[in-house]
């Protein structure tokens, strides 16, 4: 009988080793990095058939673990982080540079606090809009590349009041060759070819011009989601432009605002991909 002791505790020792591995392989899931560049797209409940871009550059902390810098889930964006849009809540077009809601006295624009713990958990942020504060809850998907089951509030005693549902996902750099007619600064409408490329959250619009003007400009500037806000000289003088990322008919496109005298921006065309 004592010979066979060996072997039940060898068997009793494997039992105890498999219970362990099935323990130590629920390893604590990492907090996935979200950091980049987001689109968020407000739908409204309250404010008529309006749907709000939330245009963010979002920023993640680091904490330091074992030696190395690991996301935190601390989200954040700063005012030059964050840009808004009024869009066709059907269509997707763009409608208005600036937010649905009026400025108030104050009227900053931020993304903070936010955080996120781990992939299919809670997602959460708050943000300004014009000084209009908004709390925002969803859930962060199982691709850590958008925002399910979101929805939307304005805080106790806003000056905007709304509400309603939110999507998000991560949106690719700005970059690519577009064409189409483009009103120049000088008010003439010429064939225009932009060429697109983003480098560290700054964006480098070449334009070429054929028509009544034949001419080159550059403009740079910095890029929050599918929005940027450009600068450059054209015929010597300082000229600036918004732009919006969109699709339309299912064309790729970039939608132009002449912003050179802010107080009365003016269309100035929609540029598409090339189409072969």
């Amino acid at each position: 009988m004592p010979r066979f002791l060996p072997l039940v505790a060898l068997v009793l020792l494997s039992a105890a080793l498999i219970n362990c591995g099935g323990k130590g392989s629920s390893a604590t899931q990492p907090i996935p990095n979200v950091a980049g560049p987001w689109e968020f797209i407000a739908y409204s409940n309250t404010l008529g058939s309006k749907a709000t871009g939330i245009e963010v550059a979002l920023q993640e902390g680091k904490t330091l673990i074992n030696g190395i810098y690991t996301p935190s889930g601390q989200l954040s964006a700063s005012s030059a982080q964050i840009a808004f849009v009024t869009l066709n809540p059907t269509s997707g077009d763009i409608v208005s540079f600036g937010g649905p809601c009026a400025a108030t006295a104050t009227p900053s624009s931020s993304l903070t606090p936010g955080s996120v713990s781990a992939l299919n958990a809670p997602f959460t942020f708050t943000f300004t809009e014009n000084g209009n504060v908004f709390n925002v809850t969803g859930t962060l998907a199982g691709d850590g590349q958008s925002l399910a089951n979101g929805t939307y509030t304005s805080q106790s005693g806003s000056a905007c009041t709304d509400s309603g549902t939110i999507t998000g996902m991560v949106v690719p750099k700005l970059s690519g060759t577009y064409a189409g007619q483009l009103t120049l600064p000088d008010g003439t409408s010429d064939s225009a070819t932009a060429t697109l490329s983003e480098s560290s959250g700054n964006l480098t619009v070449n334009v070429v011009v054929t028509g009544t003007d034949n001419a080159s400009f550059t403009m740079t500037g910095p890029v929050t989601g599918n929005s940027f806000s450009v600068q450059g000289t054209f015929q010597g003088q300082t000229v600036e432009y918004y732009g919006y990322c969109e699709v339309v008919k299912n064309i790729q496109s970039i939608y132009f605002v002449n912003a050179t005298n802010p107080a009365q921006p003016a269309y100035a065309g929609t540029l598409g991909v090339p189409q072969t």
